[in-house]
């Protein structure tokens, strides 16, 4: 509650109007329960001016109460509006900050992620109106209360004692809801996990017949979350007609004691009237009241769930000392790094330099650590022992943003935006003027395939690049390194995924991005590192051998049986 209230605390201008329209709105319909007494007293006496003055009154109050309800609810409804955005955007800047350890550990997935950012905020945004409801009706109850003092303290008194009792069954299905409020939204995790996992694996669903097996998963998950919203709605539903029917006890034990009281001279028509009218007024604020306290109950959880991710701190370190990237730096060096994704060690004590300008290449079998490497490089993770350094600058001390802001990649598993072949290009540095996209996509072996669609390079590639082929996404991905023309490429197995002709084309594309820059390369096809200056054989996270690709075939080693096996012609003597 005191984080959503500090959530709130930018609006307080447009608060203080909320509050004092609600304000006006339980002061007004109290003074109307005043006037009944007014008007039923003139009715019994048969005074007109009494009557006039009491109806004109009324009519006043309600012209105030309706423009005071609608500033009260339009301002609480657009504050509401403001404050999704605002959790909904911290939320979105949390996820792309986070570390890769943090996703890939994460229990429900993107699918889990996206509930929050949806789901959980709309919980959050709906529960607001609630907070405005816990601000106005105690105020409405004081009121109408305090009136029901003045006319028969005793009889409110006596009606009082039925409070504490209200208060601890609330209190309890309070607990109650909270309980089966976060096992339901845990549930709705997994069920949006389903879904996402049956849009994204849609094609091989469909390949190998699973489309029974993701409905039987969903609805395995459904009934789960059906079950626990099930209790959830039975304790929230529970409160009202528990309520209704004491009132209704009450109102009835009120209808005898104030006939009684009429019959002896003690009390009014008036009276009777009023204390009635506003005894069934105060039933109002009392209903909402308690409908806000348990409904409250699923907002505090979704919250709680934001904040808990809000307030994780995985992310990667931006820079102990914020240092910039060097501009005259001559070598990478890698000082006995080792690191874990938790359970033993993927890197153990590797040592390697990459002299300025040169291509050195990683090799070996799946799981020997070479996407560590360089994901440690990028920085995604932090090693747990060692250091990476640019010279004498480790890059744990750098600027982040610095440090990637020199460095350029290029993955097997290409990521483009659903936006126009122009801008997924111009992504590689939006702070560039987009002049040299044209360029930059005849460098990458890309220009003749993009004039001839439909848009050109205004053409939308659909969401991830779906609607191109994997070589022209790959060339279109080598435009995007190209135009932010980093010191540093990364080129993580760039190629691997595509048939020969594709290979070809992207190789072209490649080669013109590989000049004058250094390279760190991850290749299984060993045909594309021939040329590397240097290659670091690599077997269960330890670096076994290391030359250029001559030295290496003649070590008759782990290199030289990966060549056996790719039929690589070998260009020296074996």
């Amino acid at each position: 509650m005191k984080r959503l209230l500090q959530e709130l605390a930018p609006h307080k201008k447009t608060l203080s109007f909320v509050a004092i329209s609600g304000l006006l709105m339980a002061a007004s319909q109290a003074q109307m329960a005043v006037q009944i007494k007014d008007l039923m007293d003139g009715l019994q006496n048969k005074s007109q001016v009494t009557i006039l003055s009491a109806g004109w009154i009324v009519l006043g109050l309600a012209a105030v109460m309706a423009i005071a309800r609608f500033i009260h609810f339009y301002l609480l409804r657009v504050t509401g509006e403001y404050v999704s955005q605002q959790l909904r955007a911290k939320l979105q800047r949390k996820f792309m900050r986070l570390s890769l350890t943090f996703h890939n550990n994460y229990a429900s997935g993107s699918g889990g992620l996206l509930t929050k950012i949806l789901n959980d905020v709309s919980y959050v945004q709906n529960g607001l109106s609630l907070f405005g409801d816990l601000f106005r009706e105690p105020f409405s109850f004081i009121f109408l209360l305090g009136w029901l003092f003045i006319l028969n303290w005793k009889l409110t008194l006596s009606m009082m004692i039925l409070l504490p009792v209200l208060g601890i069954f609330l209190k309890n299905i309070a607990r109650s809801i909270n309980k089966y409020s976060h096992r339901g939204f845990a549930d709705l995790d997994r069920v949006t996990s389903v879904v996402k996992e049956s849009l994204d694996g849609v094609r091989i669903i469909q390949a190998f017949n699973l489309e029974k097996e993701m409905e039987r998963r969903f609805a395995h998950q459904f009934r789960s979350y059906l079950e626990n919203r099930k209790k959830t709605h039975a304790r929230t539903e529970i409160t009202s007609p528990a309520t209704e029917f004491l009132a209704t006890a009450m109102v009835l034990g009120i209808l005898t004691y104030m006939s009684l009281q009429i019959a002896e001279g003690k009390a009014t028509y008036g009276d009777f009237a009023s204390y009635l009218g506003t005894l069934l007024m105060i039933n109002k604020p009392l209903k909402v009241l308690q409908d806000a306290y348990v409904r409250v109950q699923d907002t505090l959880v979704a919250a709680s769930r934001i904040f808990l991710v809000l307030d994780q701190n995985s992310e990667v370190p931006p820079g102990l000392k914020g240092t910039d990237f060097p501009k005259n730096w001559n070598k990478i060096i890698f000082d006995n790094v080792s690191f874990s994704y938790g359970q033993g060690d993927v890197l153990k004590n590797i040592s390697f330099e990459v002299p300025r300008g040169q291509m050195v290449a990683f090799v070996g079998a799946s799981g020997s650590g070479k996407s560590t490497v360089v994901n440690l490089f990028q920085r995604f993770f932090d090693p747990l022992r060692g250091s990476i350094r640019i010279d004498g600058t480790e890059t744990r001390d750098m600027d982040l943003n610095s440090l990637r802001q020199n460095l350029a990649l290029v993955t097997q598993d290409v990521f483009l935006f659903g936006d126009s072949v122009e801008t997924n290009i111009w992504s590689g540095d939006f702070s560039k003027p987009k002049d040299n996209v044209v360029d930059c996509a005849k460098a990458a072996n890309a220009h003749d395939f993009i004039m001839r669609l439909p848009e050109k390079y205004q053409t939308r590639m659909g969401e991830r690049g779906n609607l191109f082929s994997g070589g022209e996404k790959q060339r279109v991905s080598i435009a995007r390194a190209l135009f932010k023309d980093a010191p540093i490429l990364i080129l993580d197995e760039a190629t691997s995924a595509l048939d020969s002709q594709s290979e070809m084309e992207v190789q072209k594309g490649l080669d013109q991005l590989l000049q004058g820059r250094t390279s760190l390369v991850i290749a299984h096809r060993l045909s594309t590192i021939v040329k590397a200056h240097h290659i670091f054989v690599m077997r269960e996270g330890r670096i076994v051998e290391q030359g250029n690709h001559e030295q290496l075939i003649s070590q008759r080693g782990d290199y030289w049986a990966l060549a056996q096996l790719q039929n690589l012609e070998f260009s020296s003597p074996v």
